[in-house]
């Protein structure tokens, strides 16, 4: 053990001398005009090459390197007998962007050797002639081969550098002259993440990530399931993240990319927080990806053998898999008019969470084309009418669909969608959005790369693509009313007027969905209730409409207000931020039950008391940690949030959510606590005030208070000592007169 941990030491030593004696005169990145690059290497030789082919006899540094366009370059440093790659610099001169950029050296041997490049045919590779592909090619294989790689984010920040793997993506897409490409972070390449937040989500370091050229789309506008997946997430269904790229390969420039998530049991770790070890992942009819496919088969068996129809066995099933989060799942395909749908469900589940299985949203590229699409009838037959509906693939909606319960909402829901989300007017604006934000980078992508020439297309070939999807769009709300209306045999529709005032202050739910504008129409069938839910936040309650169903045309009108202050005189009296304690003390002249109040932070964490009585007179104290010296006198209360020593707000409420106290700061000296001066408004005159200070007293009166209390009790005692003197005195003296009177 000792000499592994010499050897690791001594190489990380021996590594860290060698790049140390490197100094560069321009760091990687963004430059306005040409420069010569000069290199500091004291006594050791620079090798440096335009691939990551790095060996003694590449090209050795001499004197500068001038570089005049966008290059990047691999370096390694020769002393003795040893060559230490040191990594590639991406230097951009003149260049522009609002993208992220991709950069990266591999050697030309690596993708393009007929024998081994992961980017060729291969010398097994034979033409199908139904497929009219080539199958065991090499891109179709899980070849992988080393990279070094560089991600600059859209500020020019270089946030990733370091070699990886790379392989070929995707499915039948890997067939095309131009393909998507994998990157791997393993630790025999260096490290095994990625020490990027790439999708500025502040999530966990990222094991891989996909560089997309847009399947399907690659040619057309190079953001169609970019843009599917923004309007999904809406609905809080899971997609990939996206970032969109430029990418250079070996310095060449390749064209825009989308930097996307991987769908692995990484995603999920770094969505949902839950680890990777209880993640089943699975795709299409029950292909495991990760995991297990033990729970899915169990559900299909209860659903098959059991009629939804039932409640029970409805009910059941929800308790196996999130059927609203379903639901959306397929409205967005059917609107969509997505028929490669069924090669690509991706659902999964996790025991660390509820257990339940949830759908993502994946590659749809092959939407937006017939805005008439019948996809609602094909994905709801009982039989295979078309490629794309094999009974497997609609087996779960069409046996959900017999339930009332769950067909009510599939109709409620795609109805709410079609009037918000997936209507004309929002889907156009999110087309528009893509479209400014692609336009000038999609200009410089057709003027300026030369791989794949004959299948780059041009601007005008791709801004009418962009201007079909707005026309799908226009049409695509209105048809699918209609086929809802006769796919169900539904009555005519009716519209509803939602106005939200002050909608900071509250959430209003419709059919389970929160309202996102104070101001929408939405429209529904008649005959089917819309549950409607009006939440107002802590403190605050709202005036308007009282019902908790809709079923007619109406304004709805809902006004949040904010409650009216407590009666109860019980006050904040001392926040311990470095103990994670609240102090709160009774002035009332009575006990108080404390259950149903409320104590809530900036962040919005929200402490409920279940129990607990604080006494006349007494202190109870809200506390994360349990290193406390607890005194009898006081009552304790648990929370699970800390408190922050640089600003906070804490919120009192009582149990009818009125406004009991509240006290707010923000301090840049880090003491102990932030406390009142006096539990009064004014006491012995002094005013009331908060203070930082250096002690804390969490279960008793503050330090100031006390000090004024013993001032107070010493003034009382010397002030009596005097009155007593004086009293002594003169019953000292009577007595001498008494006595002197009585012997004259």
């Amino acid at each position: 053990m000792n000499k592994i941990f010499l050897s690791f030491f001594f190489i990380c030593f021996n590594f860290l001398s060698l790049s140390q004696e490197v100094h560069f005169s321009h760091e990687a990145g963004f430059y306005d005009s040409p420069f010569y690059l000069k290199i500091d290497t004291s006594d050791s030789r620079v090798l440096y090459s335009y691939q990551n082919n790095l060996n003694r006899r590449s090209r050795v540094y001499r004197d500068s390197i001038f570089i005049d366009k966008n290059t990047t370059i691999s370096f390694g440093l020769y002393q003795g007998d040893s060559l230490v790659k040191i990594g590639s610099k991406s230097y951009f001169i003149g260049f522009k962007t609002d993208f992220n950029v991709v950069a990266i050296t591999i050697s030309k041997k690596a993708l393009y050797d007929s024998i081994s490049g992961i980017y060729v045919d291969g010398p097994n590779a034979y033409y199908d002639t139904i497929l009219k592909v080539k199958l065991k090619s090499n891109y179709s294989k899980k070849m992988e081969r080393g990279v070094y790689v560089e991600m600059f984010n859209n500020e020019g920040k270089r946030i990733i550098n370091q070699d990886a793997g790379i392989r070929i993506f995707g499915g039948m897409t890997i067939y095309y002259p131009e393909k998507s490409l994998r990157f791997i972070a393993r630790k025999s390449y260096g490290t095994l993440r990625f020490n990027a937040d790439i999708f500025g989500k502040g999530e966990k370091k990222y094991k891989q990530f996909i560089l997309r050229h847009s399947g399907n789309d690659y040619l057309k506008t190079r953001f169609k399931d970019v843009l599917s997946t923004t309007i999904a997430s809406k609905s809080g269904i899971d997609v990939q993240s996206n970032k969109p790229s430029h990418l250079f390969v070996n310095s060449e420039y390749w064209g825009v990319y989308n930097i996307r998530e991987k769908l692995n049991e990484y995603y999920i770790d770094n969505n949902y927080n839950c680890a990777t070890e209880s993640v089943d992942m699975l795709q299409a009819y029950n292909f495991v990806e990760e995991g297990s496919g033990e729970k899915y088969d169990e559900l299909l068996k209860y659903i098959d053998e059991n009629n939804l129809r039932d409640i029970d066995h409805y009910n059941h099933v929800k308790g196996l898999m999130d059927v609203e989060n379903f639901a959306n799942y397929w409205i967005h395909q059917i609107y969509l008019g997505n028929t490669d749908a069924r090669g690509n469900i991706r659902f999964w589940r996790s025991d660390s969470l509820d257990g339940k299985f949830r759908w993502i949203l994946y590659d749809t590229d092959l939407g937006w084309g017939n805005y008439n699409s019948a996809l609602l009838e094909d994905f709801t037959s009982p039989t295979k009418t078309k490629w794309y509906n094999p009974t497997w693939s609609t087996f779960l909606l069409r046996n959900l669909l017999k339930n009332t319960d769950f067909k009510e909402y599939f109709i409620n829901q795609t109805s709410y969608l079609l009037s918000t989300t997936l209507s004309t007017k929002s889907v156009q604006s999110d087309i528009t959005y893509f479209e400014e934000r692609y336009k000038k980078e999609m200009v410089f992508h057709f003027e300026n790369r030369k791989k794949f020439q004959r299948n780059q297309g041009s601007i005008g070939r791709w801004q009418k693509e962009v201007d079909e999807l707005k026309f799908f769009a226009l049409k695509r709300d209105n048809v699918l009313f209609s086929q809802l209306k006769k796919k169900f045999d539904l009555n005519e529709r009716y519209d509803v007027n939602v106005t939200i005032s002050h909608p900071e202050h509250g959430s209003v739910y419709i059919n389970n969905n929160i309202c996102i504008s104070d101001s929408i129409i939405l429209s529904f069938y008649k005959g089917i209730d819309v549950p409607i839910r009006i939440v107002p936040n802590i403190g605050y309650s709202y005036s308007g409409f009282k019902k908790k169903l809709i079923n007619e045309t109406e304004s709805i009108n809902i006004e949040f207000i904010p409650n009216k202050e407590s009666d109860v005189n019980i006050i904040i009296n001392e926040i311990d931020y470095v103990s994670d304690c609240i102090e709160i003390h009774n002035l009332e002249d009575k006990s108080v039950d404390l259950s149903g109040w409320k104590l809530v932070d900036k962040n919005n964490n929200i402490c409920i008391i279940n129990n607990g009585v604080i006494g006349k007179g007494q202190f109870a104290v809200f506390h994360k940690n349990d290193t406390l010296n607890y005194l009898d006198s006081v009552t304790y209360l648990k929370i699970d949030f800390g408190i922050s020593s640089v600003s906070e707000e804490i919120i009192l409420y009582d149990n009818k959510g009125n406004l009991v106290d509240s006290i707010s700061y923000s301090i840049s000296d880090i003491k102990n606590s932030y406390a009142r001066n006096i539990p009064f408004d004014q006491f012995e005159e002094t005013e009331l005030k908060w203070e930082n200070v250096l002690g804390e007293s969490i279960g008793n009166h503050n330090k100031t208070y006390t000090e004024i209390i013993e001032k107070i009790d010493q003034e009382k005692f010397i002030r009596n000592l005097i009155l007593f003197s004086l009293s002594v005195t003169l019953l000292i003296f009577l007595v001498f007169f008494y006595y002197k009177k009585r012997s004259t």
